[in-house]
């Protein structure tokens, strides 16, 4: 064998032992994993179920009570009196006495308009009126000498007559006579139509005077209440219209509370009650002045107006009012906490001998942290007071101490 075979063969040998260590090693990292499984797999000892104890509740005895609901509503202060004032004439802005927040008396100027067109429309018609007057009486002298003069034509007329019957005079100078008498007649006739219609006159000229004096006087535009001016909505030189609202006034003397309520509500409501009104810490006295007996037809609500003193609120504030509803005597009443609802019905634990019994109930009415109850308890009975929940009909309980 040559030297070359043989060193063949060793090399051989070699792999075909390197094959057989790392088959070994596979087996044995096999054989380990699956220990290692069996052993993380077995089974450990089985937990035993122990029974929970009883749940604890907490008890009350269902009471007859005699209740003074109230409804607590929600709104905003509002002044007792806002005006939103217009000038009832048309012209250019002239003065702006005051500012918003200013305090004003009854009849104090706010805005001015220049009125000098204004002023010669009432001087033009107060002389008018002056003229008017001055052309009655003189009217009225006037008709009291046609008179005479016409009562002395008549005798006038009279004379010639005899003197014509006995033809002293001419026919001419009797028709001539009775001419004048005609033309006095006719004078007498119309002063006496100007002095019969003379107070239609003066009265029409009168009422022109008085109305160019108010609407001198509109161009100043006044205070209609003591209050705090809280708009001016115009500026000097403002061109202004008799449909523009220049100005708010509002009295905060006094405020209102609007609010809307339901028919139940004011059926137990009368005017000038006394109504206890929060804002917010506080609690004020308040005294219901309006009430609306139709409701409105598009809410179904009824309008009411609780008035009270401004010394100590703003407005704009919101306040609420607890408002009293009709009393309920020896009404059955049960926590809100004690009663469970599901799918609509209502429901209470009547507890019996360690037992729940879970008994329907009907609620007529929620008044504060409790229902008023029509039907499914009586008097006297256990039931569970909170924590109603999760407990089961016929469930095992403890009274809680």
């Amino acid at each position: 064998m040559t030297e070359s075979e043989q060193h063949n063969d060793n090399s051989m040998g070699n792999s075909s032992g390197s094959k057989q260590l790392a088959g070994s090693l596979i087996a044995i990292l096999t054989a380990g994993l699956l220990v290692g499984a069996l052993f993380w797999t077995k089974k450990g000892p089985e937990a035993k179920l122990e029974e929970l104890p009883p749940l604890k509740v907490v008890l009350l005895e269902v009471q007859r009570q005699d209740l003074k609901p109230t409804e607590s509503l929600t709104g905003r202060l509002q002044p007792v009196k806002t005006a939103q004032l217009k000038f009832e004439v048309q012209g250019r802005v002239k003065k702006r006495s005051v500012e918003p927040g200013v305090y004003v008396e009854q009849g104090d100027e706010l805005l001015k308009l220049d009125a000098q067109d204004l002023q010669d429309q009432f001087t033009q018609s107060k002389s008018q009126y002056d003229i008017e007057q001055a052309g009655i009486r003189r009217d009225q002298r006037m008709l009291k000498l046609a008179k005479q003069n016409l009562e002395l034509q008549k005798a006038e007329v009279q004379r010639y007559e005899q003197l014509n019957s006995d033809s002293l005079i001419s026919a001419s100078q009797l028709d001539a006579a009775r001419q004048q008498m005609l033309t006095l007649d006719s004078q007498v006739s119309d002063l006496q139509y100007k002095v019969t219609t003379s107070k239609a006159r003066v009265a029409l000229k009168e009422s022109e005077r008085d109305l160019t004096q108010r609407n001198l006087q509109r161009a100043t535009l006044a205070a209609p209440f003591s209050g705090y001016v809280n708009e001016i909505n115009v500026e000097v030189g403002d061109y202004v219209t008799a449909t523009q609202v220049v100005a708010t006034v509002v009295d905060t003397n006094s405020l209102d509370l609007h609010l809307d309520v339901r028919g139940e509500v004011v059926a137990a409501l009368k005017l000038n009650q006394k109504i206890d009104v929060m804002i917010g810490s506080n609690t004020m006295p308040g005294e219901l002045i309006a009430l609306q007996p139709d409701p409105n037809i598009t809410t179904n609500t009824h309008a009411i107006r609780i008035r009270l003193a401004g010394d100590q609120v703003q407005s704009g504030m919101l306040a609420t009012a607890d408002v009293p509803l009709g009393q309920q005597i020896g009404v059955l009443t049960v926590p809100v906490s004690a009663v469970s609802t599901n799918a609509g019905e209502s429901f209470v634990y009547s507890y019996q001998d360690g037992v729940l019994i879970k008994l329907p109930v009907v609620a007529s009415n929620r008044v504060g942290s409790n229902y008023v109850i029509a039907s499914g308890v009586k008097a006297g009975e256990k039931i569970v007071a909170r924590d109603v929940a999760g407990l089961k009909n016929g469930q095992r309980v403890i009274v809680a101490p």
